[in-house]
């Protein structure tokens, strides 16, 4: 899973997960809001986590479709095992099954709703 990669920060995990043109968007947890591009940009990103020493790992509590090729993962941030804060990812898979696009909040799932990021009907159908 992307998670899992994310937290060994395994670049090549990552890219497996991700078609070749992926656009990511990662929290600004760490740093500057960007964007990161393809298999290029993964490594980048990856990279720049190592430069500023983000030793923050992602614990899943649940994933959801919400359509044929979206789904959000319901996470949290921790430090030190410490809980930092709520988070998500909202990713689309392309015609492979790989990761095509994906933006991470710094957000609970009903913000996310509030703000119309997730459909409040998705709630109830559940990724097993």
């Amino acid at each position: 899973m992307f998670i899992d990669a994310f937290n060994r920060r395994d670049v090549d995990g990552l890219i497996e997960l991700s078609a070749p043109e992926v656009a990511f968007y990662p929290t600004a947890l760490v740093g500057a809001l960007r964007e990161y591009h393809g298999h290029e940009g993964l490594r980048e990103w990856v990279a720049d986590l190592a430069e500023v020493e983000a030793g923050h790992q992602v614990r899943v509590r649940e994933v959801r479709r919400l359509d044929g090729r979206r789904f959000v993962v319901l996470s949290e941030v921790l430090l030190d095992g410490e809980l930092v804060s709520s988070s998500a990812m909202i990713a689309e898979l392309d015609e492979q099954g790989l990761i095509a696009q994906a933006r991470s909040y710094l957000s609970d799932e009903q913000t996310l709703i509030h703000l119309g990021l997730l459909p409040s009907e998705a709630i109830a159908r559940s990724c097993g």
